[in-house]
């Protein structure tokens, strides 16, 4: 080689290792290694420190690279593959560890095909290892954070021919939408089908607004995902137009069922009320209108009683007494239902005070005694417990007492007898008991004997009644604070307790 030859291939080297890259050259029976000097320069070695032998260049090889290094060499070596090429770190002068690149090709081999001859290249990575796991770590990283979304992460690509296909779709459509991404990644338009067919021309046609617009988008619809009620989701997309006429979109699909449920409820809850308060305006209206002919009535019909001037026959005096029993009944009823009415909107307010029970009690017996005398009823009071005062109100409490006696003696069978009794107990309560000794109550309709309209086998019996009067005493009753309880026994009779706080 000339002058100028030697000079070109001095330049040539100089330029490769400026760039990162050694050329060598093996001569694989002798095991010797050209451009050694090359080689070593990008590990920082200086001039002579590495032997020209392929072995002393093995030795700086990871322990962990150089089976695999070897393994490269062997499958080139026996034509496997047309190019050897392996990474693998290599120490350092100053102990570190870099990557390299080592591609190569046999130029020549002997008559057997064994190899003589090797020539290739030497490059330094380590910059490139270095932004590869950077890159790695980032994607796990965003594969890790993307997993703890509670929603799906996707893009999704439309194609010019209107077909698409998802390039990314979180491991989130699992939970979501019971389908593996990569199901989805093969069969896209597997996502549109879970669609429901009543959303999905509205779908569609935001897709096209959107696309029309190049704006991000955001719609709200029903998947239908099997025999289970649909799934309310969200769905965010921002369209990115590509070349060739694609649109990129990334985006996020939440489940929002819960919220819409809850908004349901919330419209439900505000319609009731709305239901309610008309119920209880109405209600309020027609009872005034209607006690006031109703009041007409039993006031003509009390009249006619006492009218000595122009005195009745048995037979009419018996059929206005019927009149007069009728309406006393109807009006009862339309003050019981207004009571339940403006309890259940609120509007019902009690005022708590010290309450006396013992002449509370004694007023309403008396007031309940000629039902009881028509009845063959005994009233028994045993006053020896009710020396105590209650917190209650006064008006209310009268009302609760006066139907639990009025039911007892009702219930009851001729002959019987109702007692009340008056029982304090521990925390600072009072128990009054209103026992009756009637048909008492099955079991099965103990349940709903408290809710509105229900009457259990009373429901078919020849006992006048609407199924209200329990239900307000109850209200009446938790208003002021306290509750009701009853046990009863069939054919002998059932027994009301209600608690009440004791005044201080």
């Amino acid at each position: 080689m000339d002058e100028t030859g030697r000079i070109t291939e001095a330049l040539m080297r100089d330029a490769l290792l400026g760039a990162g890259t050694a050329v060598w050259e093996w001569d694989v029976r002798s095991d010797r290694l050209s451009s050694t000097d090359a080689s070593a320069a990008l590990l920082g070695y200086g001039p002579g420190e590495i032997q020209t032998l392929q072995v002393a260049w093995n030795a700086l090889i990871h322990p962990d690279d150089l089976a695999e290094n070897h393994a490269a060499y062997l499958r080139h070596a026996s034509g496997e593959v047309p190019i050897y090429e392996h990474e693998y770190r290599a120490r350092c002068r100053d102990g570190s560890w870099r990557w390299l690149a080592e591609r190569g090709r046999v130029i020549e081999r002997d008559a057997q095909g064994e190899p003589l001859r090797m020539v290739g290249t030497l490059t330094d990575i380590t910059q490139r290892r270095k932004a590869q796991g950077a890159a790695l770590a980032l994607a796990d990283r965003l594969r890790r954070i993307v997993r703890n979304v509670p929603g799906i992460v996707y893009q999704y690509r439309t194609l010019p021919d209107g077909s698409g296909q998802f390039p990314f779709i979180s491991e989130n459509c699992v939970d979501l939408l019971g389908v593996e991404p990569q199901a989805l990644i093969e069969d896209p338009a597997r996502a549109l089908r879970l669609i429901e067919r009543e959303d999905r021309e509205r779908v569609f046609a935001g897709v096209a607004d959107a696309l029309r617009a190049m704006q991000r988008w955001r719609c709200e619809f029903r998947l239908h995902l099997g025999e289970g009620r649909p799934r309310w989701v969200r769905l965010h997309a921002t369209p990115q137009r590509e070349a060739g006429g694609s649109v990129l979109w990334h985006g996020y699909i939440e489940d929002v069922t819960d919220t819409h449920e809850l908004e349901q409820a919330r419209a439900d809850a505000v319609a009731a009320q709305a239901a309610n308060r008309a119920k209880t305006e109405f209600l309020s209206r027609m009872s005034h209108e209607l006690r006031t002919p109703l009041n007409a009535v039993l006031g003509f019909a009390q009249l006619l009683e006492m009218d000595e001037r122009e005195p009745l026959t048995e037979t009419q005096r018996r059929r206005v007494e019927l009149i007069r029993e009728a309406g006393a009944h109807l009006l009862q009823m339309i003050g019981e239902l207004l009571d339940l009415t403006r309890i259940e909107s609120g509007q019902l307010a009690v005022t708590l005070a010290e309450l006396p029970l013992a002449p509370l009690i004694a007023d309403c017996l008396e007031l309940v005694r000629p039902q009881a005398d028509a009845a063959g009823i005994v009233l028994d009071f045993d006053a020896a417990g009710a020396a105590v005062a209650v917190r209650a109100d006064a008006t209310r409490l009268r009302q609760v007492l006066l139907n639990l006696l009025g039911n007892a003696i009702k219930y009851n069978r001729r002959g019987g007898r109702v007692d009340i009794a008056v029982r304090g107990i521990e925390g600072g309560e009072v128990v009054i008991r209103v026992q009756d000794s009637g048909m008492g109550i099955p079991a099965e309709d103990l349940a709903t004997l408290f809710q509105p309209f229900q009457r259990g086998a009373q429901a078919k019996g020849t006992i006048e009644g609407a199924g209200i009067g329990l239900a307000v005493t109850k209200a009446l009753v938790e208003l002021m604070g306290g509750r009701i309880a009853v046990a009863s026994t069939t054919g002998r009779g059932s027994t009301f307790g209600v608690t009440l706080q004791a005044a201080r």
